[in-house]
């Protein structure tokens, strides 16, 4: 049994603990937040009163009995507390984004050079889903592909402290915040699985007062195609997203959590029942700590790589600057 320290007591930490206690893998041993108030409301929501509670990171990381470390902090706290993770000699499940630069993915990966024995694995959930997989089937039994447009806009409920001249987290550069580094990293995801790496690759924000992009509009230049993401965290869509094929046209719905894929050319459905978004990963990422799988390992970070190298890229061409960016120079 993997013993279990989270860092971060929201909604999706929460979900996470939900998924990974079914794998009967992982035992919840501790929670770190710099409130014992919060981290207390988690362990009450997950009737675990017996979980171990820490405002102190230092006693977090040394505990000898911690084998596994789940981040959910905002986006700009990931690279510190991943450091020290791997330092610690603990494996490593962060949510996604993995990081917020360039330079900070490469300085992990270094150090992983460092720690043979250490994973550090990015929580792309929906990748490890089984509708995923069917849908990457289905695209690579197109005949061709001639275009695609992938969607994810969702409206945040903390979009309204914006309107109200507050600066959330999430929306805040300060934390690494914004529609592409949140939202936004699905669908690269989902373009690199089902297309691969492009040949170019362009982003069209539209900012907010924070310093950050609400929402905006992603173009993947491939050889013979074209892939238009559209993200957004001020808007809602209720577009699906679109593979063109000839006559074909592959749809699946959001590109964040695919419960309907269907053809309009021989009217293949899919409908998949509503479960847990992060049991699957939960699972791969149960199978690759237990069987200390470098393969598979080595083929997500090399993805992780891959998003990582494009987020930032399409970043720093936008205009979108970081207070993370200051450690670059």
């Amino acid at each position: 049994m993997l013993q279990l320290g989270v860092i971060g007591t929201n909604w999706i930490t929460r979900q996470f603990i939900e998924a990974v206690q079914t794998t009967h893998t992982f035992n919840l041993l501790t929670i770190y937040s710099r409130t014992v108030a919060h981290a207390q409301n988690l362990a009450n929501q997950l009737a675990k009163p017996e979980v171990a509670i820490t405002t102190d990171l230092t006693d977090f990381f040394n505990n000898p009995r911690l084998d596994v470390v789940y981040i959910a902090s905002p986006n700009s706290l990931h690279y510190h507390y991943i450091c020290q993770a791997i330092r610690a000699h603990k494996q490593v499940i962060v949510e996604k984004p993995l990081v917020s630069t360039r330079r900070e993915f490469l300085k992990i990966q270094e150090l992983l050079t460092q720690y043979p024995d250490v994973f550090v694995l990015e929580a792309a959930r929906h990748i490890h889903e089984n509708e995923f997989k069917l849908l990457q089937k289905q695209v690579h039994n197109l005949p061709q592909i001639d275009g695609a447009t992938l969607v994810y806009q969702k409206y945040s409920s903390r979009y309204d402290l914006v309107l109200a001249g507050q600066e959330p987290n999430i929306f805040s550069p300060k934390f690494s915040g914004g529609a592409l580094y949140d939202l936004g990293v699905y669908l690269l995801y989902d373009a690199l699985c089902l297309f691969g790496f492009p040949q170019a690759a362009h982003y069209f924000p539209q900012m907010l007062a924070t310093g950050v992009d609400g929402q905006g509009t992603i173009i993947l230049q491939y050889p013979h195609f074209n892939a238009t993401l559209l993200v957004g965290k001020i808007s809602n869509s209720n577009l699906p997203s679109e593979i063109y094929s000839g006559k074909q046209t592959l749809s699946f719905s959001d590109g964040g959590t695919i419960r309907k894929i269907w053809n309009n050319y021989n009217t293949w459905q899919l409908n998949a029942p509503s479960h847990n978004p992060m049991l699957a990963e939960a699972q791969t990422f149960a199978q690759i700590l237990t069987e200390h799988d470098q393969h598979q390992f080595q083929t997500l970070w090399k993805l992780a790589d891959q998003v990582n190298q494009l987020l930032t890229q399409i970043r720093l061409t936008a205009k979108i600057k970081f207070a993370a960016d200051r450690n670059e120079v």
